[in-house]
């Protein structure tokens, strides 16, 4: 049986999307974003920056789906900066972008986005230099970063735009450090932490909830000794490889 989303994409939305990202190249957005991203590289000392001084950068993306690969585009993204355990909810960052093809109306359910404004926003890269600029020397956090994170290279390659150079910390994968599996989810978290419930599947509101989630997780890896990125990794690849060798 033929899968029809996978079939009306290679027929229509791959071609598509060719044509109309091919239009944003050597444009003065798609020039500026190329540079920066080539120049940009974070600096190493962010590894060994305590907790308690660290910067990070809590975001959340909303897509048209779950699979960048198959013509799946973000739609926006919301984030907000969080210095140690300091949410700095009065500099918050949110943007629409502009898919190339049509958001399904399941997403536009899912996410209550105006379909008018969302036509009318700006480009994937006109965002994305924008937020590149917001998170610029911070460490990205996002629950799952795996999927975010993925989401945002596989866009830029759509673009024929250089990767984006990053710090980053999957908040689900340091959850499981202290829960289970099925705990580690960003609503668990949410009720475990008595956290004031936003609206979901809104990319700010979600980033919101998540770094007051990153803010219990900090708290509990320096009860364990863990005070910097750089003391996070070891453990955090002991928890990625249990992970594989159970998907295996």
């Amino acid at each position: 049986m033929i899968d029809f989303p996978l079939f009306r994409y290679i027929l229509y939305g791959k071609i598509t999307q060719h044509i109309k990202s091919k239009a944003h190249i050597n444009t003065p957005t798609h020039q500026r974003l190329h540079e920066k991203l080539t120049d940009y590289r974070p600096p190493p000392s962010l590894r060994k920056v305590p907790f308690e001084e660290q910067i990070f950068t809590v975001f959340d993306l909303e897509t048209t789906g779950i699979f960048p690969d198959l013509g799946h585009e973000v739609i926006s993204i919301g984030a907000v900066r969080l210095r140690g355990n300091v949410i700095q909810s009065n500099n918050a960052f949110y943007e629409m972008a502009k898919p190339m093809l049509k958001t399904p109306k399941k997403i536009i359910k899912l996410t209550k986005l105006d379909p008018d404004k969302l036509e009318a926003s700006p480009s994937f890269p006109e965002v994305m230099e924008r937020f590149l600029d917001y998170s610029k020397d911070t460490i990205l956090v996002a629950h799952p970063a795996s999927f975010d994170i993925r989401f945002i290279q596989t866009m830029l390659k759509l673009y024929k735009l250089p990767p984006l150079s990053c710090y980053t910390l999957d908040s689900q994968i340091m959850a499981r450090m202290f829960f289970k599996r099925r705990q580690s989810r960003l609503d668990s978290l949410i009720s475990r932490f008595q956290i004031q419930q936003l609206v979901r599947h809104h990319a700010l509101t979600d980033a919101k909830m998540t770094a007051e989630v990153f803010v219990y997780l900090l708290k509990l890896a320096s009860e364990r000794g863990i005070n910097d990125y750089a003391g996070l990794q070891l453990p955090l690849s002991k928890i990625k490889k249990k992970i594989r060798t159970t998907l295996l």
